[in-house]
């Protein structure tokens, strides 16, 4: 049985992750983030490292236990891989009885922190050579990489990198949201990623188009520009019956892909006006539902209670709504 449930992102601000490290008030621990998912309807939890980094031993093992009394799967999401702390969290979850950990090679990387080809291929190289690293240490402790789609490769690229690594324990995790940010079709992208797929961030953006691009605004489950029922249909074709769909609710995040640029293009190799247009079909195949479209600028003037509210209610819709797809 697929697993749904919540990534830690979507309760940022009942956590403190983030922009809100230094918010006042109470906040939830790991052990509450995974009450809180099982509360939602979910089965499954994915664990931001921070969350665990500093936990001492007798506490992660208490962490397993609890996963499993609440019988939820949980799971690990490193950060970058690029750190050189990350073989610790990979010790910190398979203490915690985690079986995947993901990572990242950085977030929407081109244009404005790598802008040639060559530049990029460098960094290609730096990422191939760290993905064998943490994947052999990661092997030794029973625990499999999942590298997710970052805004940063291009499906292609994420593919070819791990069947580069030539590593059993090495997948994706898949956000079926962020190909849109490497103008992939993200129905293409879950028939590419999904015989490597280990994890998921599941998603919707309410995708606006504008002068220079998009911008994209994170919206619960159903209620954004992705065509999420065809999305999960190819999806599931591919992916093993025990994995967990984690569900990323980042109320009211909004990116800016100003691809329209032509220095956006400067870094990239091959991608092809068929793909754009792929793209272009899919987030204008379906219409936005405006009442739930909701800045972070509003969201954040929220009180607390009411703010910590929000997360709980969108994060059950969007547990329920999932489960729907899946039947």
């Amino acid at each position: 049985m697929i697993r749904v449930g919540a990534v830690c992102y979507s309760f940022q601000y009942s956590l403190g992750l983030f922009s809100y490290s230094k918010r006042e008030g109470e906040r939830f621990d790991v052990f509450r983030f995974v009450e809180a998912t099982r509360e939602a309807g979910g089965e499954c939890a994915q664990i931001f490292h921070t969350l665990i980094d500093k936990l001492p031993d007798g506490e992660l093992k208490r962490l397993d236990a609890n996963g499993k009394d609440l019988d939820v799967l949980l799971e690990v999401h490193g950060g970058t891989a690029l750190r050189p702390d990350y073989e610790e969290t990979i010790r910190k979850a398979a203490m915690a009885g985690v079986k995947v950990v993901g990572c990242s090679f950085g977030m929407m990387m081109r244009p404005d922190k790598i802008a040639t080809l060559k530049e990029w291929d460098e960094h290609m190289d730096k990422c191939r050579h760290r993905l064998k690293e943490i994947a052999g240490v990661a092997k030794a402790l029973g625990i499999t990489i999942g590298v997710e789609n970052h805004l940063d490769f291009t499906i292609e690229e994420l593919r070819n990198l791990v069947k580069d690594a030539d590593a059993s324990n090495v997948g994706v995790i898949f956000d079926v949201g962020n190909p849109i940010g490497t103008l992939d079709d993200p129905i293409e992208a879950a028939d590419m990623l999904g015989p490597y797929t280990v994890a998921t961030h599941y998603k919707d953006f309410a995708v606006e188009e504008v002068a220079r691009g998009f911008v994209l605004t994170m919206v619960p489950l159903g209620c954004g520009s992705l065509q999420l029922p065809e999305i999960t249909k190819r999806l599931v074709r591919h992916v093993p019956s025990d994995i967990g769909f984690a569900i990323e609710m980042m109320n009211g995040q909004q990116l800016k892909i100003n691809w329209l640029e032509d220095r956006f293009w400067v870094p990239f190799r091959d991608k092809t006006a068929r793909q754009v247009a792929a793209t272009l079909r899919h987030i204008r195949g379906k219409a936005i539902d405006m009442s739930e479209y909701l800045p972070v600028d509003e969201v954040d003037k929220l009180p607390h209670e009411a703010h910590m509210k929000l997360e709980m209610d969108r994060m059950t819709r969007c547990v329920s709504c999932l489960k729907g797809l899946l039947g």
